[in-house]
């Protein structure tokens, strides 16, 4: 709890303008040490993830090309919260962070046994006008509540589909995985699974779950409220090609994200025609951190009195 995670990123441009220098082959020899495609085991703790770092970091500094020596935007980051460590709660938080903390909070309600992910749709005035997470629809059982076995022995109703029970392609696939699953190792555990992962891994179309921003603009639709033309969307994760289109359409002028996807979303509809939302990626504290940094150990006001005896 006395440590901070600390990362220092930039937009992939820039990113591959560094990267320039080097060949092809160092730069996939890096790309396999710090981006590993699945890690298995013990080397999930001890082996280099850069992408999973960033996911839990707590505090991003972001890191731009500048021609000056002192490198001032840099600096001035790790001063602030260096400072902020020193002496928490010296400064408040600015709209950006307690937005994009908004959306963090969110992802926690999400089911996913993949990622989750929060997001949030503010008016230009960051003011929060809807909130979303990556979930199954309102009234379906969450992914990380059901279980193999419940389907394939009880042929829970409540919990899967009509698709899941009775489909005999599926059936053998759920099947299969449940003669893998030794439950005494669980240790009364449940083992949920991924539908897409089993069904159909490529498709996007045959997740369960509604993306976070998906959610989140929906909630504007369902709810009411007022239209969203220029706003703001914030999202742990940059929006996917589906949910890119639908923040294009919304009319959303800025995106703050933190994970870039992996995907051809920003070069295939976001930096093309007349429309475009401006992608940017999100520097500040989040998480614990947030909470941390920013909350006054004691007020402001008794602090001053003790100092000064006034």
């Amino acid at each position: 709890a006395a440590f901070y995670t600390m990362a220092i990123d930039t937009d992939n441009e820039e990113r591959l303008r560094r990267l320039s220098d080097l060949n092809s082959k160092s730069i996939e020899s890096m790309d396999t040490i710090e981006y590993p495609e699945k890690l298995q085991d013990i080397k999930k703790f001890n082996q280099q993830n850069i992408g999973a770092c960033l996911e839990i970091s707590d505090i991003h500094i972001y890191n731009p090309r500048s021609t000056i020596s002192n490198k001032y935007e840099l600096t001035s980051q790790v001063v602030k919260y260096v400072a902020l460590m020193l002496h928490p709660g010296i400064v408040t938080p600015d709209h950006i962070e307690r937005c994009m903390q908004t959306a963090y909070n969110a992802k926690l309600n999400s089911g996913c046994l993949s990622r989750q992910v929060g997001a949030v749709v503010t008016n230009q005035n960051y003011s929060i006008k809807s909130v979303g997470w990556n979930d199954v629809p309102s009234g379906q059982v969450p992914c990380n509540l059901r279980d193999v076995r419940s389907l394939c022995v009880n042929k829970d109703s409540q919990s899967h589909s009509k698709f899941e029970i009775e489909n005999t392609e599926f059936e053998k696939k759920i099947k299969d995985l449940l003669n893998s699953i030794d439950y005494q190792v669980l240790s009364g555990r449940l083992y949920p699974y991924c539908f897409k992962d089993l069904y159909d891994k490529k498709n996007q179309v045959h997740t369960r779950a509604l993306h976070a921003e998906e959610n989140a603009f929906l909630q504007l639709a369902k709810y009411g409220g007022n239209g969203i033309n220029e706003g703001f969307l914030f999202t742990t994760a940059s929006p996917c090609e589906l949910c890119s289109k639908k923040a294009y359409q919304l009319g959303i002028k800025k995106i703050y994200y933190i994970d870039p996807y992996p995907g051809i979303s920003k070069d295939h509809i976001l930096t093309f025609g007349d429309n475009n939302p401006e992608m940017i990626l999100f520097h500040g504290a989040i998480g614990c951190a947030y909470t941390k940094l920013y909350s006054q150990r004691v007020s402001i006001k008794d602090e001053l009195k003790m100092l000064t005896d006034k």
